[in-house]
């Protein structure tokens, strides 16, 4: 038997005298619930699951969502991006040969494609890089350059 509640923020489902499913098919369950639910799916999910005795326990909300990495080859390129785009939260870090623009994922605005090209770089990758000095600009990145480079 499977006991479920839904609310936008967190989805919570009981299994008694049932063997849970594997993970994967309970983050299934969690999109479906939430469909059920009139809600839009997460687009990350973290999930946490307690059992005991044949009872389980699924506890799930939404998860961070990871920046959306642009690479710049040059500044000229970078300013010539952020010129065209909305201000957004955003980073700035230094890459080997050029610029990485971390904006949300929402954030998809043709110039970013028309002067940069879309990075696979991970949210620890992002970390590391701060730890290391290697973030330019930590904080409304893009905002901060047209402020800079204004002519």
């Amino acid at each position: 038997m499977r006991t479920i509640h839904v609310a936008e923020n967190a989805v919570s489902i009981w299994f008694s005298q049932e063997e849970p499913p594997p993970r994967r098919q309970m983050l299934r369950l969690v999109r479906q619930a939430l469909k059920d639910g009139g809600f839009a799916p997460w687009p990350e999910t973290e999930a946490e699951c307690f059992a005991a005795e044949g009872e389980a326990l699924l506890i799930a909300h939404p998860g961070p969502t990871h920046p959306h990495v642009i690479f710049f080859d040059d500044l000229e390129s970078l300013l010539g991006a952020v010129a065209a785009c909305p201000d957004a939260e955003s980073s700035l870090y230094a890459a080997e040969n050029g610029y990485f623009l971390a904006v949300p994922p929402e954030l998809r605005h043709p110039a970013l494609y028309e002067f940069g090209a879309e990075a696979s770089v991970s949210a620890d990758r992002l970390a590391h890089a701060k730890e290391h000095g290697e973030c330019l600009l930590p904080d409304r990145a893009i905002a901060e350059l047209r402020r800079r480079f204004a002519t």
